[in-house]
């Protein structure tokens, strides 16, 4: 079966924009379900709402869309599957004031269980649509997992950010999605980069009894054929990727963030560009029940504070078009 063509930031967003500035699109994933992506999402937007940042969030986890609960919606009055269906020709007829906080929601919720699996042109669709939005930052709640969909569109991004517990399987997972991720970003390489660079992996498979890591693929590469190994080491300095533990409990569980921090760099030859924590909070299930925003009911909480310190430093870190 012939697999899914790879998207690339720069062809899928270029020329499609009635805007002269594009938005700046952050992706927030995670390797498994329930590890807090939309809560992280919800409040993330807000405190860039709040800071003065024209700011969109997105739901794209299509099979299981709940981030308007995060927000307080309790019934969005669009979704986008009106703009896939083709009801709504544009993602800004989608766009849902969240009260009066200044965000706006563009939700996925849907009856149609076919929204869940988008096709490739669908794909391309939000895509170019997404570089219209008249918005500094779009924040994508992006699905648990490994598909197509899910890693373009987080390598798509200008800011990726990882969402995991402090759980080995939460770990484990997160680290298996970001290898996925880089393999779908690499396997856009020109085509005579990329031939040396799986004849290198090939090469590494069958002479070493250790664990192939992308570094030691990338500095064989790099020994024998400069040129190409320069190539590869470009796409890889160009991942922009934020490291985000939630719901911390112990002292314990802020050393398995800095472990899969470790572990990246090891692999990829380049840690995350940064790295924070949430604690467990048990105001966060409560809110949700009562259809309450976090950040907008729990201002001075510890996470509320965090979480305005990561809107300020990942909008401050020099991405912001």
């Amino acid at each position: 079966m012939e697999s899914e063509p790879v998207l690339q930031h720069e062809t899928a967003l270029e020329g499609n924009s009635s805007h002269a500035r594009q938005p700046l699109i952050w992706a927030v994933a995670s390797g498994k379900g329930g590890v807090g992506k939309s809560f992280v999402v919800s409040n993330l937007g807000l405190a860039l709402a709040q800071s003065g940042k024209r700011t969109i969030v997105m739901d794209l986890d299509l099979g299981g869309a709940n981030l308007h609960t995060h927000l307080g919606v309790k019934r969005p009055t669009h979704s986008l599957s009106q703009f896939l269906e083709g009801k709504e020709q544009d993602l800004i007829h989608l766009l849902e004031p969240v009260g009066d906080s200044g965000l706006s929601l563009i939700s996925g919720a849907s009856d149609h269980l076919e929204i869940a699996n988008l096709k490739h042109f669908q794909k391309l669709k939000i895509i170019r649509h997404l570089a219209r939005l008249d918005a500094d930052i779009v924040i994508l709640d992006l699905g648990a997992g490994t598909t197509y969909n899910t890693l373009d569109f987080f390598n798509l991004a200008d800011q990726g950010i990882m969402v995991v517990l402090p759980e080995p399987t939460s770990i484990e997972n997160g680290y298996r999605f970001l290898k996925s991720a880089m393999k779908r970003r690499l396997s856009h390489l020109p085509d005579e980069t990329l031939s040396r660079f799986k004849q290198t992996v090939i090469r590494r498979e069958s002479s070493s009894q250790l664990p192939l890591t992308l570094t030691t693929v990338v500095n064989e590469l790099a020994r024998k054929h400069p040129e190409h190994g320069s190539v590869v080491r470009k796409q890889i300095q160009e991942c922009r990727l934020h490291f985000l533990v939630n719901q911390v409990r112990e002292p314990a569980d802020f050393q398995l963030g800095y472990s899969m921090s470790l572990i990246w760099k090891h692999y990829a030859g380049k840690k995350p560009g940064s790295l924070s924590f949430l604690n467990y909070d048990e105001s966060v299930v409560k809110g949700l029940c009562s259809h309450k925003q976090y950040l907008s009911t729990n201002p001075n909480a510890r996470n509320s504070v965090l979480i305005k310190q990561l809107a300020k430093s990942l909008s401050g870190n020099g991405t912001v078009r």
